[in-house]
């Protein structure tokens, strides 16, 4: 009788292949084809523009891979989420083909998805070649979990084949947290998939460790159902979202958090434990959880992710144990990695509290020049929203200057909405909040003086929407990296008095 282990199947090849191709570098081949819009002696090289397409192949490869819909991935037949029953069936699967081309037309959230995949070489960048890793990495501040109570690790392992997204880079170390029950049901059987059904909904996310709050978004809203449907209008793929700087190069981002439940501002101090929000189902979300991920820099598009090791927890392997099936061993240090499949509990003995020690943004964000940094970024996120809009309008209106007006009087109806939802909510409009509309105002103003120019007929909306759209991206990048270490410097000094 042979010893001999059975050959792996074709469909597992298939998927083990899919997945060691990486889509990021396959997709960026795409900006060659700009060159054949400038110059016409290289019009061949247009013919890179179908690598755009490969931006769909996370999606292909879950397709193909035969697996069950989840909280924004697939779940294998066999593995760590065998035991769980949050199979939405058909109307996963519908919900999920919908979203992609709803997602892909809406510019808010192609910005974000196409400055992740830019975001990646950057941060592969700033670590000269070689992204941080769980066997090399020291993390310099001690976390606990984000949650009170015990929640199940649906996505998420520091090791390759278990990770999040091991592409794009930000993501690769990142978890998704749900509630489930002992059956392995996000929501009770036989109920339907409102949000207020799950049990993880509303409830409190807590800061990991002691911080500064650097970056809030709470404009997203929020579907009432779930069941694979996110909000079609999302302003952002995080959703409401709340980003907190803990020591040098190390920066929490808890995601998809319920509209108007966070409870701090940028430059407020946080300590370990304090309610920051609540779990909810905005952004780029299947059903309510909590997407939580340790990275290297302020902005979620160019950071990269960073392994993490908690302190205080207890942790029950209901289904497969990736440990054990990988021989995957734990790094040296303090803290334990977590892992997908996995229930974990935080054993830190403490009550919730809101932290009265906290400094205001007149203390941190006005002496450091933070809220001047968020505007200018998102001036930068108008711009590269507004040459994503300019390539598409390409399609159906030829002329430049056409774009440019349409352009226009979209910054106008931004405008008009930002004044207007102030005016209803007795709020004052805060510059902060008109930076992608001046954005797109900028990208209106810019297609309008290349259509007057006329230097060349390459200069017509094909090549000047991506060319738009990359120059907001490096001034996004510009914004952060020039004003990042004084900044930081500053809030540091804050928070350590």
């Amino acid at each position: 009788m042979s010893n001999q282990a059975p050959s792996p199947s074709l469909g597992s090849r298939l998927r083990k292949r899919i997945q060691s191709i990486s889509p990021v570098s396959l997709t960026l081949l795409g900006f060659i084809g700009i060159l054949g819009n400038l110059f016409p002696e290289l019009e061949i090289l247009k013919l890179f523009h179908l690598f755009w397409f490969f931006v769909l192949w996370p999606f292909v490869s879950m397709l193909l891979s035969g697996t069950k819909y989840s909280i924004g991935v697939g779940t294998d037949d066999e593995g760590p989420r065998d035991w769980l029953e949050m199979d939405n069936g058909w109307r996963g699967h519908v919900a999920f083909l919908l979203g992609i081309p709803l997602s892909f037309f809406n510019p808010l959230v192609f910005r974000q998805d196409a400055m992740q995949l830019l975001g990646s070489l950057v941060a592969i960048g700033r670590h000269r070649g070689s992204l941080p890793d769980p066997e090399t990495y020291d993390q310099a501040t001690s976390y606990r979990l984000p949650v009170e109570g015990t929640w199940t690790v649906v996505n998420g392992s520091p090791i390759k084949e278990y990770s999040h997204s091991w592409f794009p880079a930000t993501q690769r170390y990142a978890y998704d947290f749900v509630i489930t029950d002992e059956e392995g049901r996000s929501r009770p059987a036989g109920t339907d998939t409102s949000i207020e059904n799950y049990y993880c909904y509303d409830q409190p996310v807590l800061a990991p460790a002691d911080g500064v709050v650097v970056d809030v978004h709470d404009d997203d809203p929020e579907l009432g159902r779930a069941g694979g449907f996110s909000h079609p209008l999302k302003q952002s793929m995080t959703g409401n979202a709340v980003t907190i700087r803990h020591a040098e190069d190390e920066y929490s981002c808890l995601a998809h958090l319920v509209p108007g439940s966070i409870e701090v501002e940028p430059g407020d101090r946080v300590t370990r434990g304090e309610q920051i929000g609540r779990c909810g189902h905005s952004g780029n979300s299947a059903e309510p959880h909590l997407h939580f991920q340790l990275q290297d820099h302020p902005t979620f598009e160019i950071s990269a992710g960073l392994p993490i090791r908690f302190d205080d927890i207890d942790v029950d392997t209901p289904g497969v144990d990736v440990v054990e099936e990988t021989r995957w061993t734990e790094p040296d240090g303090s803290g334990r990695s977590i892992h997908v499949g996995q229930r974990v509990s935080d054993t830190t003995d403490g009550e919730l509290h809101r932290s009265e020690d906290t400094a205001g943004p007149s203390e941190v964000t006005a002496s450091s020049g933070l809220s001047r940094v968020r505007t200018l970024s998102r001036v930068a996120t108008g711009v590269s929203i507004g040459g994503f809009v300019t390539v598409l309008a390409g399609f159906v209106v030829p002329s430049l200057q056409t774009i440019a007006l349409a352009l226009a009087g979209l910054a106008g109806l931004g405008l008009v909405y930002q004044f207007g939802r102030g005016l209803v909510s007795g709020d004052r409009v805060r510059l902060g909040s008109l930076g992608t509309v001046c954005g797109v105002g900028v990208a209106a103003a810019l297609a309008g003086a290349f259509a007057a120019l006329d230097i060349r007929p390459a200069l017509d909306s094909s090549g000047i929407g991506p060319g738009m759209f990359v120059t907001g991206f490096l001034l996004y990048i510009a914004v952060w990296e020039y004003k990042r270490r004084d900044l930081f410097r500053v809030i540091s000094g804050v928070a350590d008095k």
